[in-house]
C-alpha cells in the first residue's frame, strides 16, 4: 500500500483541484434548483464530504488517481443528467398539483354539473402527480401511472399500440389543462392553496434516508424538498407554472407522435 510519503505532490494537487471542482459543480447546481439557503448548505456538505472521502482514499494508497478521477467524473456527471432533468419533473409536479385543485374546484363551483369534466381533470393530474413525484422518491424517469395504463390497455384493445394510448393521454391532458386554465380565474382554487394541499403530513413522503436509492440521488433529494417548502406562488407565476407544464406535455405528444 502505498502512503502520502510515496505520492507526488503534483499527483495530490491534481486530485484535490479534480475534487474540488466537483464542490464547484454542486454549488452551481444548488444555486440553478434549490432556493432554500440551509438546503444549499447541506447538499453542498454532502457532496463535499464524497470527495474529501475520495481524496482520503487516494492519499492512504486505496485507490489510484485514476480510480478516483474516474468516479469523481462519475458523480459529477450524475448532478448534471439529476439537474437536466429536475426542471422538467419539477415542474410537472406543481403544475400536477394545481390541476387537481383546478378540477375540484371545477366541481365545486359548478354544483357538480361541470364534474365530467373536472372529474378527468382530477384523474390526469392525480396520474401526474404520481409520475413526476415517482421520480423525486426514486429516481424512475419513466413512471407509468394508473390512468396512462388505462389509456395505453383502452389502445391496445383497439388494436393499437401502447405509444396510441399514450398520444391520446397528452392530447387529452392537454385539452383539460387548456380548459382548466381558461375557468381558473372563476372556478379553480389558487396556487397558495395547491400549495398547501401539497405540504399536508399524509402526502409527504419517507424520510429520504431511508428511500431506496437514497445515497444516489442527492440532487434529486433536495431540490425534491426545495419544491415544497418554497413553492409560494402568486397567481402570475402559478400560471407560468401550468402553462411550462403544458410545454412539456405537449413535447411529450410530439416524441410520441415521432417514435
Amino acid at each position: 500500500m502505498r502512503n502520502q510519503t510515496a505520492l507526488g505532490s503534483w499527483d495530490i494537487r491534481e486530485v484535490e483541484k479534480a475534487a474540488k471542482g466537483l464542490t464547484m459543480q454542486a454549488v452551481t447546481l444548488s444555486h440553478r434548483y434549490i432556493s432554500d439557503g440551509g438546503l444549499k448548505m447541506q447538499f453542498v456538505r454532502e457532496v463535499d464530504r464524497f470527495e474529501q472521502c475520495l481524496v482520503n482514499d487516494f492519499k492512504s494508497g486505496k485507490k489510484d488517481k485514476e480510480t478516483v478521477f474516474k468516479e469523481l467524473q462519475k458523480e459529477k456527471q450524475s448532478l448534471i443528467e439529476q439537474g437536466d432533468l429536475i426542471f422538467k419533473k419539477g415542474v410537472g409536479f406543481i403544475a400536477s398539483v394545481m390541476q387537481v385543485t383546478t378540477g375540484a374546484g371545477i366541481c365545486y363551483a359548478s354544483a357538480a354539473a361541470l364534474c365530467f369534466i373536472g372529474g378527468p381533470m382530477m384523474a390526469h393530474g392525480a396520474n401526474n402527480l404520481y409520475e413526476n413525484g415517482k421520480y423525486f422518491w426514486d429516481g424512475d424517469e419513466n413512471a407509468t401511472g394508473p390512468v396512462r395504463k388505462g389509456y395505453q390497455h383502452a389502445a391496445e384493445s383497439l388494436g393499437y399500440s401502447k405509444s396510441h394510448g399514450d398520444i391520446a393521454y397528452y392530447g387529452t391532458d392537454l385539452a383539460l389543462s387548456a380548459y382548466g386554465i381558461l375557468a381558473k380565474t372563476t372556478t379553480a382554487k389558487n396556487a397558495a392553496e395547491a400549495y398547501q394541499i401539497a405540504s399536508k403530513r399524509n402526502l409527504n413522503p419517507i424520510p429520504w434516508t431511508r428511500t431506496q436509492k437514497a445515497k444516489q440521488f442527492k440532487l434529486f433529494r433536495y431540490s425534491a424538498e426545495d419544491y415544497l417548502r418554497g413553492y409560494q406562488a402568486s397567481s402570475r407565476l402559478a400560471l407560468g407554472t401550468e402553462l411550462a407544464g403544458d410545454g412539456i406535455t405537449a413535447y411529450s405528444l410530439y416524441d410520441e407522435v415521432n417514435k
